[in-house]
C-alpha cells in the first residue's frame, strides 16, 4: 500500500517534491495545500494530476494521508507542523527546520508530546559523498581529527532577493547566505564532527540589495581540540563548487561539488526521493529516519551561534 503524500507549498521546491514523490513506488500525490494561494496549489495540482487545498484542515483531513511534506518560505514552516500535530499526521519539512532555535525546540516538543513523527530534509545526507565523508571519519581511517571547513561561494543575482517577498528577509528566511545557501554543509560539519565549542565570526551585506547577510566567515573550534570553519555567500561572482574538507593525522578527505552554485533551480529530485522513502519506511518499522528533529536541530544551532557572533542576530 502506497503512502499518500499532501506536499505544503506550490512553489519551486514544492515542485521538487512532486517530482520525487511521482517518481517513487512507494508514495502517491494526494495533492497540493497552498493556504496563501489555492489558484496557485490549484495550478500545481493541474500540472501533477492532482487536487488542490487553500487549508490544512481539509487537506490533512482527506481520505488516504500518510504523511505531509512542508516546501513553504523557511519562516511559515511552524505553522504547517503545527497544523499536522492537531491532526497526528505525520511531517516532513524542508530545511531549515524552522529560522530559530527556539522555534525549532517548540516544533520539536509539540511533536514529541503528540507523538507525532517529525523529519527534516536535508537531502544531501543521502549522497554518496557524504555517505564516504561519514565512513572516513567513522572508521578511523583519517586518525585524529585536527580541522574541518566547508566552503559555499556560491552567487545569486539580484533578481533572487528583489524579485522575492522573502529570500535574504530576517522575518520569514531567517538570514541569507548562511541559513538559506549553505545550510546543508553546516549540516555536514555538524554531523561529521565533534560538538562546536566556541566560534567567532563576520558577516556582512556586500553586494547584493537584501536585508540579511550575503558574506559570511566563521571559525570553529570543536571539543577535542580540532579547529574548523564556515565560508558562506552568495556574493562569490560567478559561483563555485562547494567544498568540505576534514583533515587528521592519517589523512584528508576533500569533497568539491559543483552543483547548485548559480542556479537554484538545477537541483536533482533523487535526494529528496531518498528522504521521502526513508521516512515512509520508518513508519512502517523500519529503521528510523536518520534526520530527526533533534538532528535538524545542530545545524540550527550552529548557525544561530554564528549570527550571534557576529552581531547580526
Amino acid at each position: 500500500m502506497k503512502h499518500g503524500v499532501v506536499i505544503v507549498g506550490s512553489g519551486l521546491i514544492a515542485r521538487f517534491h512532486a517530482r520525487a514523490v511521482k517518481a517513487s513506488h512507494r508514495l502517491e500525490l494526494k495533492g497540493f495545500c497552498d493556504t496563501y494561494s489555492l489558484a496557485s496549489a490549484q495550478k500545481a495540482a493541474a500540472e501533477f494530476g492532482s487536487v488542490a487545498w487553500g487549508d490544512f484542515d481539509s487537506a490533512f483531513s482527506s481520505d488516504g494521508v500518510g504523511f505531509v511534506t512542508v516546501a513553504t518560505a523557511s519562516g511559515t514552516h511552524d505553522e504547517s507542523v503545527f497544523a499536522a500535530v492537531r491532526h497526528h499526521v505525520p511531517v516532513l519539512v524542508e530545511k531549515p527546520l524552522s529560522i530559530t532555535l527556539a522555534r525549532v525546540d517548540a516544533l520539536i516538543a509539540a511533536c514529541k508530546t503528540a507523538g507525532v513523527p517529525l523529519g527534516c530534509i536535508l537531502q544531501t545526507r543521502f549522497s554518496p559523498l557524504f555517505e564516504e565523508a561519514k565512513r572516513k571519519v567513522a572508521s578511523g581511517e583519517l586518525g585524529k581529527l585536527t580541522y574541518a571547513s566547508v566552503r559555499i561561494p556560491w552567487w545569486r543575482d539580484d533578481d533572487y532577493y528583489t524579485k522575492s517577498s522573502w529570500h535574504g528577509t530576517w522575518a520569514i528566511d531567517g538570514g541569507g547566505a548562511l541559513i538559506n545557501q549553505s545550510i546543508h554543509m553546516v549540516d555536514w560539519l555538524v554531523a561529521l564532527m565533534p560538538e562546536v565549542e566556541a566560534v567567532k565570526a563576520f558577516a556582512a551585506t556586500l553586494v547584493h540589495p537584501m536585508e540579511a547577510e550575503d558574506t559570511v566567515s566563521a571559525v570553529i573550534r570543536f571539543k577535542g581540540g580540532a579547529l574548523g570553519g564556515v565560508y558562506a555567500a552568495t556574493s562569490s561572482f560567478p559561483g563555485r563548487s562547494k567544498m568540505l574538507e576534514i583533515t587528521g593525522t592519517k589523512g584528508t578527505y576533500v569533497v568539491d561539488d559543483a552543483s547548485g552554485s548559480s542556479r537554484p533551480d538545477s537541483f536533482e529530485y533523487e535526494g529528496h526521493l531518498r528522504c521521502f522513502e526513508a521516512f515512509s519506511e520508518s513508519l512502517e518499522g523500519g529503521a528510523p529516519y536518520p534526520i530527526s528533529g533533534e538532528e535538524a536541530r545542530k545545524s540550527i544551532d550552529l548557525i544561530e551561534r554564528i549570527y550571534k557572533s557576529a552581531g547580526i542576530r
